[in-house]
């Protein structure tokens, strides 16, 4: 019990994150350097050529780690770091006007704290903001409060427009994302889940600072894609279904048709042209639905009734060419248990959730080769 304490102990202790990419760790030390440089020579520039007197602060850099290093954080995006950096400001100013010196840093976080998770603008530096002018009066007398909030945002602007430019070209996606139906996981590779789904299992876990519903979605569809795609890699719907010898023509009588349906063991049989075409699809709830539909007493089978009268078009096809993968996404998110298959428009068979099931525990391609 005592080792398993200090265990405990000691992974609470460890560090929380992965060892580094030489790579990623290589771009955010250069996009912290462009982001900070860019700031200094506005400065610069202010000094000597322009009218604003700006000035660094040192939450600037801690920005900077955020925009530089973490660009895909929901604390990282512009909103939350240009807003939540200059509400901080202002609640510093405020704090200052109204307390004296010894308590006015403690107001000022308070308020920047409040400010920005009501603005949907938490921004970790921001409260950084807030404490450095609330230890700094003298800084309002000698720029102004004004001033000071001006800089605020100027400067975390001038930040973020580096961090904008600079992740156009690192490879990295700044500002994220934010909605789904634009650029998220193809819908092939969801399963059903919305943007409110994941941004309700973010809240439930208290994550919704931490991470974005959409970039939730990319890991979802990852993980997705590393467990089902690798036994069908490479495969088509064409290489998984069995030839379909139940097929009836459009010309097929109703009696015909309830044979074929009892010979196959199937529930629904598939209307193939002449020419190899599907044509439509005919299901145990429609021959039931003709038999109790003739006559209003006493059900009897409508004899002249050919399968082009009964047959309804599929709900859903694939072509052959579809990744098995993709097929697999689509069947369980509709729920669907057996999908006709086309290739070059003739009729290939169903492929259906046991066939699914058996590629899953014995992938097509392995079968071949045996």
């Amino acid at each position: 019990m005592q080792s398993d304490r200090k265990s405990s102990f000691r992974t609470a202790l460890a560090p929380a994150l992965p060892w580094p990419q030489p790579a990623e760790a290589f771009l955010a030390m250069l996009g912290g350097a462009a982001g900070i440089g860019a700031c200094a020579l506005m400065v610069w520039g202010m000094h000597e050529y322009g009218s604003l007197p700006l000035f660094l602060m040192a939450p600037l850099g801690a920005s900077a780690v955020l925009v530089f290093a973490v660009p895909n954080s929901p604390l990282a995006q512009p909103w939350s770091a240009i807003l939540g950096n200059t509400l901080s400001a202002v609640c510093g100013v405020v704090a200052v006007g109204l307390l004296p010196t010894e308590t006015a840093p403690v107001l000022a976080v308070a308020l920047a704290f409040a400010a920005m998770m009501l603005g949907r603008a938490l921004h970790p530096p921001g409260g950084a903001v807030a404490l450095l002018i609330g230890l700094s009066p003298n800084l309002l007398t000698e720029v102004g409060a004004v001033m000071v909030v001006v800089n605020t945002a100027v400067m975390t602007s001038v930040l973020v427009a580096s961090g904008l430019v600079f992740h156009r070209y690192s490879g990295r996606k700044y500002p994220f994302r934010t909605s789904l139906s634009q650029s998220g996981p193809p819908p092939m590779r969801r399963l059903g889940l919305t943007e409110d789904n994941l941004s309700s299992v973010l809240s439930k876990f208290h994550q919704s600072t931490n991470l974005g519903a959409v970039d939730l979605a990319r890991l979802v569809a990852a993980v997705e894609a590393e467990l089902i795609q690798p036994p069908f890699e490479g495969v088509s719907c064409a290489d998984a279904v069995s030839p379909d010898d139940t097929t009836v023509l459009p010309e097929t009588d109703f009696h015909t048709l309830v044979g074929k349906l009892e010979q196959s063991g199937k529930p629904v049989v598939a209307v193939v042209g002449t020419d190899g075409r599907l044509a439509g699809l005919v299901d145990q709830r429609d021959l039931l639905h003709q038999l109790t539909g003739t006559t209003q007493d006493v059900p009897c089978p409508p004899a002249g009734r050919l399968a082009r009268d009964i047959m309804r078009a599929p709900v859903t096809s694939f072509d052959g060419s579809l990744p098995l993968g993709d097929a697999l996404h689509v069947m369980v998110r509709d729920n669907l248990d057996h999908v006709p298959v086309s290739q070059d428009g003739t009729f290939l068979g169903f492929l259906t959730r046991s066939l699914l099931l058996e590629a899953l525990v014995w992938p097509v391609a392995d079968r071949k080769v045996a």
